[in-house]
């Protein structure tokens, strides 16, 4: 069994990983690296792969093709850009389906819709706990776990060499909001049959402790919005896009008291996906993203600020974000002294983001407004629920993904605590490496 540690080695970000087994290799994952997409100013649908590649927005894959590697299927785990961003510009070199969840696969459809590219890969949706037969060898599951977007999957590819675990994203939540906790069962059952290698991600390694549940934020969210409506005057809100069953939990602790409007294009695109699989009801919301739709809707706003509750994309402070647009007058709307903007997300911690946030902040303060940041949790597993997941599925093998090397490095101290030892039976990719798994 060789891994081929493409891309998310060395960042947090940029995922893709292949496995082969016998000749024959799938990959998991094609993503994005969303600080080099913000620093392309949202021109990479524009750009060619060569143009994308230069930019470090997308993997360099080059390693496949050194190898000679028959890919046979691409496995997107969940519908987030990190994962699924670079799939326009580089799987249509390849003669392979990609392979995703329903609601992965609008998501796949909309981005590559989106981009100048023209990619002939079939896209299959399978449900949670279908098997798919990849190849007379490999055959594919998707087992349920939990993550800030509907439908993430913990990937199961069963080969004659035992299970191979792709869990880039995942985490535990035991009182979600719109979907159940993650298939607990099924872990250990997949762990009893044999998980001949584990890869997952390490974003929240370091963090102590296990991740706060949604519906523990659902009740923060309709604190925080009682106090405000109380207050009176605008409450503009900002969260992932992807983010549904937070943008369920907004409609539900809004519970009609105001008009709700979701304002910018990934918040379009995200929710109308999830709406069509029945995952959120619109049917109260105006949901608008073009310069001429967001400018009339201010401009019905802006004289009845308390009878609406905006949600806008643009939660990192993105200069030219909905947020940025609104802070800056861009539209028909002023805040004032005394309205609300409440950040139901956390801010990426990299230097670009965390100035365009605090700029963000600053020019909101400087006007009176109150500010609520941090109203939020992780889709990512922290330490002990990592520590659960290795007991869980008991590995033989583990290779950390989607961090920097500090990151990895943090995995594998508690791979270590576990009784892994490094370089044996867990190792530590950089991008471009081949792990041969004895």
């Amino acid at each position: 069994m060789k891994v081929y540690t493409i891309g998310g080695y060395e960042e947090v970000g940029r995922n893709m990983t292949a496995v082969e087994v016998d000749g024959e290799a799938v990959i998991f994952d094609m993503g994005f690296e969303m600080e080099e997409v913000i620093n392309a100013d949202g021109e990479v649908d524009q750009m060619t792969t060569n143009q994308t590649l230069e930019t470090g927005a997308i993997p360099i894959d080059e390693v496949l093709y050194e190898n000679d590697v028959e890919v046979k299927a691409i496995i997107i785990g969940h519908g987030h850009l990190d994962h699924v961003g670079a799939i326009p510009k580089l799987a249509g070199a390849y003669d392979a389906p990609i392979v995703c969840t329903p609601y992965t696969k609008k998501i796949v459809e909309n981005n590559i819709e989106g981009d100048r590219k023209n990619i002939d890969n079939d896209v299959i949706g399978v449900e949670k706990g279908e098997d798919y037969s990849v190849s007379e060898n490999l055959d594919l599951e998707f087992m349920h776990v939990n993550h800030s977007i509907p439908q993430a999957t913990l990937s199961l590819l069963k080969t004659p060499e035992g299970g191979v675990v792709y869990g880039n994203d995942m985490k535990i939540d035991y009182s979600p909001v719109i979907e159940e906790t993650t298939d607990i069962e099924r872990l250990k059952s997949a762990g009893e049959e044999g998980v001949k290698l584990m890869i997952p991600g390490t974003t929240n390694v370091c963090d102590e402790g296990r991740c706060r549940s949604e519906k523990s934020v659902e009740q923060e969210l309709e604190d925080v919005m009682n106090s405000c409506y109380a207050n009176g005057g605008a409450v503009v809100m900002s969260t992932f896009s992807s983010q549904i069953s937070r943008l369920n939990s907004i409609i539900d602790a809004n519970n009609g008291r105001r008009r709700i409007a979701f304002v910018g294009r990934s918040l379009k695109e995200y929710t109308q996906a999830a709406e069509e699989l029945g995952l959120i009801d619109l049917s109260e919301v105006e949901v608008v993203s073009y310069f001429d739709e967001v400018q009339d809707l201010m401009n019905r706003v802006s004289g009845n600020k308390d009878e609406w509750l905006i949600v806008a994309t643009g939660n990192q402070g993105e200069p030219g974000a909905q947020m940025d647009k609104l802070a800056t007058g861009q539209y028909p709307f002023d805040f004032e002294k005394g309205d609300h903007v409440i950040f139901s997300s956390r801010t990426i911690p990299t230097p670009p983001t965390e100035a365009n946030r605090y700029n963000l902040e600053k020019k909101l303060k400087e006007k009176g407004v109150r500010v609520y940041p941090g109203v939020h949790t992780s889709g990512h597993a922290k330490k002990e629920d990592h520590r659960d997941f290795i007991n869980h599925l008991q590995p033989d093998n583990i290779v950390p993904s989607h961090g920097t090397i500090q990151k990895l490095g943090d995995y594998v101290e508690l791979a270590r605590q576990e009784g892994y030892t490094l370089e044996d039976d867990v190792f530590i990719g950089e991008n471009g490496r081949v792990i041969e798994i004895e």
